[in-house]
């Protein structure tokens, strides 16, 4: 056993934020000497044969069980002293010199170092920087690197005026990419009051990205528009995550609800899972609580920004003539104990058909869409959501419905003016067994069944990015799945589940002519050890209409059966918090007919790793 010096024995036993193992040892000290300073007090109130105390002190007392004396004073017979009232004459200022003065009740057991992250940090929130015991100033600053490497198959065409495989005439060429991506995440953050036990009165949050990725493919044309510039590109952006100032506006109850205002780039998500807006985006947010915390609500605006098609990141002077304002309530134990339900109400107007064509970094047409007639146009759409997240007993659930209306000035595919009237809903059940749990889940996204007319029934979200059916382990999702022959549109986007024809979903806009989707989804996690874990799911794809798809190919005979998607991945927490994280997966798409149709009968597949870091 490792010897600690007894000067710092306390010091030593302390982690975090509890101070219960540093106060023991004062506790006890402290009795220790209070019991010995009373029983020298009563000692010197006695004489030599057990005389009582003097009588201005002591009053008369009633009988007490002689075995409560006895338990007292072994072996002695006493007088019962009841509880007497001590007036000292003593001033207290003469005590002072009894006590040692601290800074303030933060410091008062701090043992840490300005870079330990397991222990007390100026840089974690756990110390103030500035300001009075009242009105303490708190920095929170945090690093995040992200890396992750992945090797994957995608349908894509064979090389057009330049290729790589002169002798090829397939429609379809070699598919196999390599990628490679870093990111690092960098957090600031000044907050004004004691936030242990109430809202923050102000927050200041900056969090810059810097980001470098490298993607190598085996077709020209793929990953730019003028073949000429190769098959590899390597990439540099820079960005910020968060850059915003949080200001609390006012309690509303002696519970600390609260009522706040938040300006700036923000992360925001309208629901549960990210079936319709998870973004990070410059905007205005009112938000709090109410009734104990059992009531949240937001009232939001966001002037959306283009991202970079390469990064992924917001380029930050690039807008995107998308205003989005939400308007959601979440309420705690509504239908039962444990589960929280929302409605919500999000309004989207994008106007970017006002300015024209718009093409990405990589020179390829994303505003309109590179389909059909190629007009801008432009969209407002509202839509309407119930959703629920929790448990009923031991049962797991999570629930979301959304339903759209609205118009889009026009639509490339109906080469006209249309009327939006969508819908989806999606479900998960999950129930857990010792170290197993088990999830079925499924989801609708209506689909078109007739994509001339003007009521456009596919749905489509603003910016999804959903955790279900497995999420980013998930090929289908994970994969941005070109739609080959169509002239640079997907089937569908990189973290989404829509196949919803858009150019991309970083700068393309939403596409409500669309074939819709039907997903059944079987997931069984095993927690193997603490640190590691073990997820696997198993999907099967369905087309919901497919009428938009035989439209825009010209064939008439395409199945609504896409194939089924098989994942697993694990993740590995090797000192069991979240500051190392390492995550592998895999995935195959195994084709049924209606993807035969589309693609050919390859399989396609992924891999990666992901190795994230965090201080």
């Amino acid at each position: 056993m490792r010897t600690i010096d007894g000067a710092h024995r306390w010091r030593a036993s302390y982690c975090g934020r509890g101070v219960a193992s540093s106060v023991r040892p004062v506790v006890l000290l402290s009795a220790s000497v209070l019991y010995l300073l009373l029983s020298f007090s009563f000692a010197s109130a006695q004489d030599g044969d057990g005389a009582s105390l003097p009588e201005d002190v002591m009053q008369e007392g009633e009988d007490v069980p002689q075995e409560l004396i006895e338990r007292s004073f072994p072996g002695r017979e006493h007088e019962y002293v009841p509880e007497t009232i001590y007036e000292s004459t003593q001033p207290i200022e003469s005590s002072a010199s009894g006590f040692i003065a601290v800074p303030d009740r933060w410091r008062m057991f701090y043992a840490g170092k300005w870079y330990d992250p397991y222990n007390q940090n100026v840089l974690k929130g756990d110390i103030p920087v500035f300001g009075s015991p009242a009105e303490p100033w708190f920095t929170e600053v945090s690093v995040i690197s992200d890396t992750f490497f992945e090797t994957r198959r995608v349908p894509v065409p064979v090389g057009f005026a330049s290729t790589k495989r002169p002798n090829s005439n397939d429609t379809f060429g070699d598919g196999n990419q390599v990628l490679f991506g870093e990111n690092v995440i960098m957090s600031f953050g000044l907050i004004k009051g004691n936030t242990s036990f109430k809202p923050p009165d102000f927050e200041l949050r900056i969090a810059p990205i810097f980001n470098f990725n490298y993607v190598k493919a085996e077709e020209d044309g793929v990953l730019f528009a003028d073949p000429a510039r190769g098959d590899e590109r390597s990439y540099n952006d820079f960005g910020f995550q968060e850059l915003f100032a949080d200001i609390h506006l006012a309690n509303l109850s002696e519970r600390y609800d609260f009522l706040s205002m938040r300006g700036g780039i923000q992360q925001f998500n309208a629901d549960f899972r990210g079936f319709l807006y998870n973004d990070n985006q410059p905007g205005v947010r009112l938000f709090g609580d109410y009734d104990n915390n059992k009531t949240q609500f937001n009232l939001a605006w966001f002037n959306r920004l283009d991202k970079n098609v390469n990064s992924g990141i917001n380029s930050t002077f690039d807008n995107r003539h998308e205003q989005v304002v939400v308007a959601n309530t979440y309420r705690q134990d509504l239908l039962a104990l444990g589960h929280t339900t929302s409605m919500s109400v999000v309004y989207r107007g994008d106007t970017s058909g006002n300015y024209g064509y718009v093409y990405d970094q990589n020179g390829f047409l994303t505003r309109p869409a590179p389909i059909g007639d190629e007009r801008p146009g432009n969209i407002y759409s509202t839509y309407f959501g119930v959703g629920g997240d929790g448990h009923i007993d031991r049962i797991n659930t999570t629930t979301q419905i959304y339903y759209a209306l609205g118009s889009q000035s026009h639509n490339e595919i109906a080469q006209r003016q249309v009327d939006i009237n969508a819908g989806m809903f999606a479900q998960e059940f999950s129930y857990d067994i010792d170290w197993i749990r088990v999830r079925v889940s499924g989801m609708w996204a209506s689909g078109d069944k007739d994509p001339r007319d003007n009521d456009a029934t596919g749905f489509d979200a603003i910016f999804d990015s959903p955790n279900f059916a497995g999420g980013d382990l998930s090929y289908w999702q994970r994969e941005g799945i070109p739609f080959v022959g169509t002239g640079g549109t997907n089937l569908v986007n990189r973290n989404s589940l829509l196949p919803n024809f858009r150019a991309t979903k970083e700068m393309g806009q939403s596409n409500f002519v669309n074939p819709g989707l039907r997903l059944y989804n079987l997931g069984v996690d095993f927690e193997l050890l603490p640190e590691l874990k073990l997820v696997t799911n198993a999907s099967f794809l369905q087309f919901d209409q497919t009428e938009s798809l035989e439209l825009v190919r010209m064939d008439g005979s395409i199945s609504r059966d896409i194939g089924w998607d098989l994942s697993a991945g694990f993740l590995y927490r090797p000192f069991l918090y979240q500051n190392v994280l390492v995550r592998l997966g895999s995935a195959v798409l195994l084709p049924e007919s209606g993807q035969e149709n589309l693609f050919g009968n390859q399989t396609n597949y992924h891999a990666f790793s992901n190795l994230i870091l965090q201080y």
